[in-house]
C-alpha cells in the first residue's frame, strides 16, 4: 500500500503538467506512414481533431469514428489527424493499418521519438484532442461516437 501512495505522489505532477482545455496545444512535427511531414502550426486557423492511437482494437474503432465523422462533415476548415505515439516501428503501423476494415482517410503519422506521447501526456488508448482555430484545446477525452463529435465540431467550425 506504501509504494502505490509512494508512486501516486512521484507521478501527480507529471500528470498535471497535461495539457487541459482552454490550454494552448503543443505543436509538434512528425511523419507520416507515407512518408509526408505535418506539424499542428501548419494547421493554424482549423479546427484539427487528433487522435492518438495504439496498436489496439479501440484505437482502430476510434479511428473509424474518424472515418464515419469526415464522410459527415465536408469542410476545408476540419483536420483530422492520427498519431500512434507509443514509437511503434512504420513496419508494425503499416500492418496494423492493414488489418482495418477500411483504409483511414486521414494522415496517420508516427512518432518514434515519443514526443507528442511527452508534450500531451497520453493517459488513455486511444485519446481524443480537438484543437480550436485558436490553437487551444477545445476538449480531450477518451474514445468518442460519430454522434458526439458531429455536433461538437459544427460548433467549432
Amino acid at each position: 500500500m506504501a509504494i502505490l501512495l509512494v508512486l501516486a505522489i512521484w507521478a501527480a505532477p507529471a500528470w498535471a503538467k497535461a495539457p487541459r482545455e482552454g490550454d494552448p496545444a503543443p505543436d509538434f512535427s512528425l511523419e507520416s506512414v507515407d512518408g509526408k511531414t505535418y506539424s499542428l502550426s501548419q494547421f493554424k486557423g482549423k479546427v484539427v481533431v487528433i487522435g492518438m492511437f495504439h496498436i489496439c482494437v479501440p484505437c482502430r474503432n476510434q479511428a473509424l469514428e474518424f472515418n464515419a465523422t469526415r464522410d459527415q462533415i465536408h469542410s476545408d476548415q476540419l483536420v483530422f489527424l492520427g498519431i500512434n505515439p507509443s514509437g511503434d516501428s512504420r513496419p508494425d503501423v503499416e500492418e496494423y493499418l492493414k488489418s482495418f476494415p477500411q483504409k483511414v482517410t486521414f494522415p496517420y503519422l508516427l512518432d518514434p521519438d515519443q514526443t507528442v506521447h511527452k508534450s500531451y501526456i497520453q493517459r488513455d488508448m486511444p485519446t481524443v484532442i480537438i484543437i480550436g482555430k485558436d490553437g487551444t484545446i477545445s476538449a480531450r477525452t477518451p474514445a468518442v461516437t460519430v454522434e458526439d463529435l458531429v455536433p461538437f465540431l459544427k460548433k467549432l467550425l
